[in-house]
């Protein structure tokens, strides 16, 4: 699955097999089962193919230089940027049209993109909000026990899929195998966007102290990020997603068999087995990483012998988005059935897939440990439905379709009526759900307002026009937020704008800029730029930017400055 970005991941489908499909209704169901092979494409949102599954020579450059939305872009021949609305429809917007649904998408410009939903799933906000009753559908209120940390783990999770070279060079250091530990900036910094407007933002505001390491299993590419924070007494565990470029995580992604997890004596609750049976690959892969998060929660580190754990007055959140979020669910299931010293109190999981049987989820219960998950899912997400059907029934319908093409993609254009997930895996403690709008037509078990596209893109993590960042912001998650001060403005502006003039301040820690010949140049090259957020240039002609937040007026340099803007 999928970060992201951003994104990333996914799983195969799973049900018993059922009576061989006829035709049209192999052709209905090659959807739902097209979409398994195309979020193992593109559901983390960075690239449009991962290396392993393209051939190499120009294809392999071509999967590095085209991430998905630009991918649709150029394939549409929507020169523009397709998030404004456009109306008239392109030329090949209403060919498709008028090929694939006829009179049907006939009329407005809203009836026309309503009625043909694999040209573009976006929900415009020109069309308002009645083309589309499965894009907005959210729960009414948050009532929650770990509501408060939901913002602090939505955090957590877009930082964590985004490259540590957001973070500056500084002093690192080891944490028995861990890598790359010891930041100066002491922010948590991700990687967001609205539309195809990209900047580094700091997600959680309110905390200036985060100290932030990394457990890392670079062999297999399983990534944990942790923070704490000594002024807000809270650390967190972020697990990463798939990365849609690692072979290694589409092998995890892929290994849908169920392996049966001792997990010890249910508790007095509800009456449930001490057996469950597992997503294999998820449960293979977190052994890998999970000791190392262990040492760093109960502190023993270096010869430390517990004495730098976690304090036991602290709070301490386990969060991550798609595979993040199941290696997130597993972790906290492990340090309760393991008797950890120090388990988690919150767990806060972005568009998981199923990854287990339901004998999991009545062992959460049975422990009353239901109030500490929070299930954050937008409707329309495809991966919050996987695994769904078997991989000998993907196979048939897969070879149907090659045999059939043009039958096949004749069907894009309504789907399936209905998907029937299997009922072999469940999620953990369902009623912990907390749907958010998702602003994208897609995928759902009722084949409501469906888009195979747009089943992919509701499941991104860092765009806030759709996906889990808009449903996040237009949710009551920034109101509970009890840590970060998460909210809407922090986010990329629709166009480089403005907050705050910097003419009479010097700021530190900004770099010399040789191309920034002008002040005009200069505030081109930092909007252009999505690390940069602060930019300045002096009476001698140099142009200075970057980031900051120490800037002052007391400093002889302050009288240099001909003009400094910071940015958005």
């Amino acid at each position: 699955m999928a970060s992201g970005s951003d994104a990333s991941d996914t799983e195969a489908f799973l049900p018993a097999r059922p009576p061989r499909l006829a035709p049209t209704s192999y052709c209905r169901t090659v959807l739902a089962l097209s979409l398994a092979l195309l979020t193992l494409l593109s559901v983390v949102g960075r690239y449009a193919v991962p290396s392993k599954v393209v051939a190499t020579g120009s294809s392999n450059s071509l999967s590095q230089k085209f991430k998905l939305l630009d991918a649709w872009r150029l394939i549409s021949g929507a020169q523009s940027d397709p998030f404004n609305f456009r109306c008239p429809m392109t030329v090949f917007q209403r060919m498709a049209a008028a090929a694939l649904v006829g009179q049907k998408a006939e009329g407005d410009c809203c009836r026309s993109y309503d009625a043909v939903p694999m040209l573009w799933p976006y929900q415009f906000p020109e069309c308002g909000r009645h083309w589309c009753p499965s894009c907005w559908r959210s729960s009414e209120n948050m009532s929650s026990p770990s509501g408060g940390f939901a913002a602090l783990g939505y955090a957590a999770s877009l930082a964590v899929s985004s490259p540590k070279a957001l973070q500056p060079k500084g002093t690192e250091r080891r944490l028995d195998i861990t890598r790359h530990a010891g930041i100066n900036s002491k922010k948590m910094l991700g990687r967001a966007k609205h539309g195809f407007r990209e900047r580094v933002v700091d997600l959680c505001p309110r905390i200036s102290d985060w100290e932030e390491y990394y457990l890392n299993d670079d062999a297999e590419n399983v990534h944990a990020r942790v923070y704490k924070s000594a002024h807000a007494e809270v650390a967190v565990v972020s697990f990463r997603g798939t990365q849609a470029t690692s072979a290694q995580n589409w092998e995890i992604d892929s290994d849908i068999a169920m392996l049966p997890v001792e997990l010890g004596a249910p508790g007095p609750h509800k009456t449930a087995s001490s057996v469950a049976n597992v997503h294999e690959g998820f449960f293979l892969e977190l052994q890998r990483v999970l000791p190392h998060v262990r040492k760093w929660v109960e502190g023993y580190i270096e010869g430390t012998q517990g004495l730098f754990g976690i304090p036991s007055y602290w709070k301490l959140v386990f969060t991550g988005h798609s595979l993040g979020a199941s290696l997130a669910i597993l972790a906290a299931t492990l340090a309760e059935a393991e008797g950890w010293s120090r388990t988690p109190d919150a767990v806060i999981a972005f568009g998981a897939p199923r990854l287990a049987d339901k004998a999991l989820s009545d062992w959460w219960e049975s422990r009353n440990l239901c109030g500490k998950l929070l299930r954050v899912a937008v409707h329309n997400d495809v991966i919050t439905w996987m695994p769904f059907v078997e991989p000998l029934q993907l196979m048939d319908i897969v070879t149907y379709c090659f045999e059939n093409v043009m039958s096949c993609i004749g069907q894009l254009a309504n789907g399936p009526k209905e998907l029937h997930p299997s009922d072999r895996w469940a999620h953990v403690c369902p009623k912990s759900e907390f749907l958010v709008p998702g602003s994208m037509k897609g995928i759902n078990s009722q084949m409501e307002d469906f888009s195979l596209l747009g089943g992919v893109l509701a499941h991104l993590i860092g765009n806030t026009l759709f996906g889990y960042a808009f449903g996040v912001v237009n949710s009551d998650i920034p109101q509970k937020d009890a840590y970060c001060g998460l909210r809407r403005d922090l986010f990329p502006a629709p166009n480089c704008t403005s907050t705050e003039e910097l003419n009479d301040v010097v700021c530190f820690g900004l770099s010399h800029d040789p191309n920034g010949t002008s002040a005009k140049a200069c505030n081109k090259n930092c909007c252009d730029d999505e690390y940069c957020s602060v930019w300045q240039f002096m009476r001698n002609g140099q142009c200075w930017r970057g980031r900051s937040h120490q800037c002052t007026s007391f400093h002889p340099y302050a009288a240099e400055v001909v003009e400094g803007k910071r940015v958005h």
